[in-house]
């Protein structure tokens, strides 16, 4: 899957100075919450490190403006971070080490109910506010979640998938094709990170 179609609602990426290096300080004030599948499958192909690598890539460009929150879910689910004035990403980039893909369960309905929840309550006007939902493989939302997703269009919601294969291509199709979201694909560590990050900052 090379459909690299990436955050261009985050309008807030406009990074570029005037001698076109990055410049963290443009962007409007951001609202990013960080949704994280942990289930079982996520050790396996080095998915657990692309998933880290990817995001702490991700916190580099945000600065103090912004406001940050990290959600896992596999059988339960758990806030492991949140902040309403972003200090650098030492703290997260900590929290992101410590999390182990064990979970026999993917309960990402739930995850998206405290996502939502979670981005409402750090909601940013005249800003962007944005959830980020990060697996590996093939999900179904309940009709609960889905409503979430139609009602709540203030917050923008992203899939990114993580890998390849039949379970990763049927939740790109199902995210573009029956969500009607826009969906990046991780597979590579070195190219695509290092894609995602250049992509942001073209924003």
């Amino acid at each position: 899957m090379k459909n690299f179609i990436l955050f261009s609602t985050i309008s807030f990426f406009c990074l570029a100075s005037a001698n076109g290096q990055s410049d963290t300080t443009l962007h409007k004030p951001a609202n990013i919450v960080f949704l994280l599948d942990v289930s079982s499958s996520m050790g396996q192909d080095n998915k657990m490190s692309l998933l880290k690598k990817s995001t702490e890539e991700l916190l580099k460009i945000l600065n103090k403006k912004d406001r940050i929150s990290l959600i896992s879910f596999g059988n339960t689910v758990d806030l492991l971070y949140t902040t309403s004035s972003y200090a650098g990403p030492d703290t997260i980039v900590k929290t992101i080490s410590k999390i182990r893909s064990k979970a026999s369960a993917t309960n990402i309905n739930g995850g998206l109910i405290e996502g939502y929840d979670i981005a409402l309550k750090n909601f940013v006007t005249y800003g962007v506010n944005h959830i980020l939902l990060i697996t590996d493989g093939e999900f179904v939302l309940n009709n609960y979640s889905k409503q979430l997703v139609k009602t709540n269009g203030s917050v923008s919601l992203t899939g990114v998938v993580i890998g390849r294969g039949p379970e990763a291509e049927k939740a790109v199709r199902y995210i573009t094709d029956e969500l009607k979201l826009k969906v990046i694909t991780l597979i590579d560590e070195e190219k695509d990170v290092k894609k995602l990050t250049e992509l942001i900052g073209r924003q």
